[in-house]
């Protein structure tokens, strides 16, 4: 993807566009945590509860932090990417919406060096919304050509020029317990 093609996405996002991508795990769906009505249109392509909640991905922890209410130190044990892809389950603050939440009183986050990411986080300087790009109960999708069979009609965009990583989901973890709620190995 150009340097172009990427401001424009960028620009788009920040303005409500939701768009398939690959992370550093699997192929997912992507929007600005903060606009509601593209959360919500996420949600509907993949037939999935509000309840259930949503991760935030992103290249720096301090764009998480407004949505989190952690100290320092513990913040500290997830300010860096971990070698198996991890999101952490950390307390919420209460600027962080119930769209992203759900009905949890903890927020996902995963630190990521992916490069993909690393360009659209810094350039809105804020975390995405990942979530499986699938149905509710399907296999996510694997590729670019998948996305584009599958959802294309639904998505502002599908990004393409970027590898996945394992193809399996993060792991999951407490932050406060320390407890493995999902892994992955």
């Amino acid at each position: 993807m150009s340097p172009w093609a990427l401001n424009r996405l960028i620009h788009a996002v920040s303005n409500g566009a939701v768009f398939g991508y690959p992370t550093d795990t699997i192929w997912g769906f992507g929007c600005h945590p903060m606009i509601a009505e593209s959360v919500a249109r996420i949600l509907t392509i993949k037939n999935r509860s509000p309840e259930k909640g949503l991760i935030l991905l992103s290249s720096r922890l301090e764009y998480c932090a407004p949505y989190l209410d952690a100290s320092p130190q513990q913040l500290e044990t997830i300010r860096f990417p971990c070698a198996q892809p991890t999101s952490w389950l950390v307390p919420t603050s209460d600027y962080c919406p119930g769209w992203i939440c759900g009905h949890f009183p903890t927020v996902a986050i995963r630190i990521t060096d992916h490069p993909l990411l690393r360009i659209i986080c810094d350039g809105l300087q804020a975390p995405i919304v990942s979530t499986s790009a699938n149905r509710a109960g399907r296999a996510p999708v694997r590729n670019a050509l998948q996305m584009r069979k599958q959802f294309a009609a639904e998505l502002d965009f599908i990004v393409t020029g970027f590898g996945t990583g394992s193809g399996r989901p993060s792991d999951i973890k407490s932050l406060v317990s320390g407890t493995t709620v999902r892994s992955n190995r």
